[in-house]
């Protein structure tokens, strides 16, 4: 191991997520919460040319997009054979299939003759029929029929059909990937499945999904959505979890994924102590109006109060749907508090909350990118049917997507900073190559930009 590696990561004073952890947890701590693999990720500056330049945007399109597992839809959104759904990523448009009941496959989304896309949009057909001269394959990419025939004595019709990439499947969601010698998928998301075994998010269904285009590149908006240091500026309504400290998360890096996890204020001051009006309105958004009107009467003096008022509310809510089992989750588990990373784009937040994000560039443009919000939640009975997409553009509102509640209100306060970072680092480069980012909270961030220079072939500092 080098020297670099040896170097010890500052953490916050105060104490550790684990004490936390047992402090909140009743009975045993799982041992899963309990595993610590932070190591150093470098302290030097990220460069910023990689946000701004075109080069890189050209580099990723060869060197990541078209060679690392990604997520493409949910298998519910293709839930009959013959379902389809288009995903794009900068230039190249994929088709994710099912063929049989227990089978997805995906495919180029163009047509072998011309170069028509197949598909525009996501659809149900028995065939992938072109609709510019008419050949048509079957769903499962073999070739079905070739229109004139006769004009065509040079297609050998067993060499003539779609052509495949490689398909990985996890948590309800289909993973592509466009290079057929990459490492296969179960090795590359490791060990990740293991902390989702008691939060099957199979068994989750799509009750919103929103995208909304973002004048920033892919990776300025997602590192928004990897680390909580901005909270206590951008989002003072959730100093309520704060009093005057910020509610730091242990992080971890794991191979290709990393996790942010917290069970409490760990001890760093910030700039803002919450009012009780701050407190109250945060309280009302949780939706907890017993718990506000106690609230109301005496504002607790420290975080612990809100986690073990909020605690047995989450815990019969989701007896609704989980019966007995619930009682087999510690507070933590049932509270969440946790997001996670799988590189390069890929943020499923932890237990039962809701959200997972994807970010990935807006068509084939290198400050514009795409940021979607899956809202995934439990049910009883039989599965209801996904919610259909709902595109904002650059001009809309967060706040206009109402399946979002309150959390609109939460993105718009990113997103006022957002571009302002994208537009910012243009200046920053004429006299600063990097940006300056501290070694513990964006662990996240600093994993993730390992990791790329690793598929980019980059040149990095010895970590």
């Amino acid at each position: 191991m080098s020297d670099a590696k040896m170097r010890t990561v500052p953490r916050a004073p105060g104490p550790r997520y684990a004490d936390r952890l047992r402090a909140y947890t009743k009975g045993p701590v799982p041992e899963y919460l309990l595993i610590d693999t932070n190591t150093w990720q470098g302290d030097h500056d990220i460069p910023v040319d990689r946000y701004i330049d075109r080069k890189f945007h050209e580099l990723e399109k060869e060197k990541l997009w078209k060679k690392v597992w990604q997520m493409a839809c949910r298998e519910e959104e293709i839930p009959e054979v013959g379902d389809a759904s288009v995903y794009d990523i900068t230039d190249i448009s994929i088709l994710v299939v099912r063929t049989a009941p227990d089978q997805i496959k995906a495919f180029y989304n163009v047509c072998l003759h011309q170069g028509r896309q197949l598909r525009d949009h996501d659809c149900s057909n028995t065939e992938l029929r072109c609709p510019f001269h008419g050949f048509c394959w079957n769903i499962d990419g073999t070739l079905k029929f070739i229109p004139s025939k006769w004009d065509f004595p040079q297609i050998d019709a067993s060499k003539f059909n779609l052509k495949e990439v490689r398909v990985g499947r996890w948590g309800g969601f289909v993973f592509i990937n466009m290079d057929p010698e990459a490492q296969a998928f179960e090795d590359f998301i490791g060990d990740m499945p293991m902390h989702w075994e008691k939060f099957p998010l199979e068994d989750r269904y799509i009750a919103g999904h929103i995208a909304k285009i973002m004048n920033a590149n892919w990776k300025t908006c997602q590192e928004t959505f990897m680390e909580s240091f901005h909270v206590g500026a951008a989002h003072p309504q959730f100093a309520l979890f704060m009093e005057g400290v910020n509610d730091t998360q242990q992080h971890d890096i794991f191979e290709n994924y990393s996790r942010a996890i917290g069970a409490g204020p760990a001890g760093i001051p910030i700039a803002f102590t919450p009012t009780v009006e701050e407190r109250i309105e945060t309280m009302a958004w949780q939706g907890d109006p017993e718990g506000l009107e106690r609230f109301k009467a005496n504002p607790p003096a420290a975080s612990e109060a809100f986690y073990e008022s909020m605690a047995p509310i989450r815990r019969e809510r989701l007896r609704e749907i989980l019966g007995d089992k619930v009682d087999e989750l510690s507070d933590l588990e049932v509270s969440g508090g946790g997001h996670f990373t799988l590189f390069p784009n890929f943020h499923p937040w932890w237990a039962f909350d809701e959200i997972t994000y994807r970010f990935r560039p807006y068509k084939d443009e290198h400050e514009k990118c795409v940021m979607e919000t899956y809202l995934l939640r439990s049910f009883k009975g039989e599965r209801p049917k996904p919610a259909p997409i709902r595109w904002l553009d650059e001009t809309q509102s967060h706040l206009e997507a109402p399946e979002l509640g309150e959390m609109g209100r939460i993105f718009d306060q990113d997103e006022f900073n957002i571009p302002q970072v994208q537009k910012g680092m243009h200046s920053l480069r004429q006299f600063k190559p990097g940006a300056t980012l501290g070694i513990y909270q964006p662990g996240k961030i600093r994993h993730f930009h390992n990791l790329y220079d690793k598929w980019l072939g980059l040149d990095s500092p010895e970590i």
